[in-house]
């Protein structure tokens, strides 16, 4: 299934929560309620088998809201990228109701496996930005609803290139 992109009015941006995810997105769609919002993350069943450059509105975007299925193994043998898990489990609270446990969070990371290219990249040819990859993964805990649908937050963080101070050491020669 081919993901797409919704786009929000001018000035406009989507970015809820984990709570907001968990406590509404997640639980209306696992227990089939409408939402009434005006943008719902769309269905993408292959997401762990996919790029962040492959989604809509890459690369002006870098913010992905995708709802999927959990699977046990996320990995595919046929996949050139690697989703992998990072950390540990967090639980996602909802501090309106006194901290109640609504939301389980994985967070994983892209390990790209590119090919080599042949193409060179000149001095005066302007770099694609580097990322680093990652992925929120927020489930619903059983005690909310006996679901499989996760909803996956995908977003890069930039890559800053590493500067090395040089600090200017006087020396005492004459």
């Amino acid at each position: 299934m081919q993901p797409t992109h919704k786009t929000l009015p001018i000035g406009f941006r989507f970015r809820p929560t984990n709570c907001e995810i968990a406590n509404y997105f997640l639980k209306k769609k696992a227990l089939g309620q409408p939402m009434k919002s005006r943008t719902v993350p769309e269905e993408c069943h292959d997401i762990f088998s996919r790029h962040p450059r492959d989604y809509p509105g890459y690369p002006k975007e870098e913010h992905w809201y995708y709802f999927c299925r959990k699977r046990n193994n996320q990995v595919t043998s046929n996949s050139p990228n690697l989703w992998t898990p990072i950390g540990e489990e967090t639980n996602v609270l909802d501090p309106k109701n006194n901290d109640a446990l609504i939301g389980i969070k994985r967070r994983f990371t892209l390990i790209a496996q590119e090919k080599e290219s042949d193409n060179i990249c000149l001095s005066d040819e302007e770099e694609a930005p580097k990322y680093n990859w990652f992925m929120d993964e927020i489930s619903l805990p059983q005690t909310v609803a006996d679901t499989d649908w996760v909803l996956c937050h995908i977003f890069g963080k930039t890559i800053k290139p590493a500067f090395t101070d040089f600090s200017i050491i006087e020396s005492e020669s004459e």
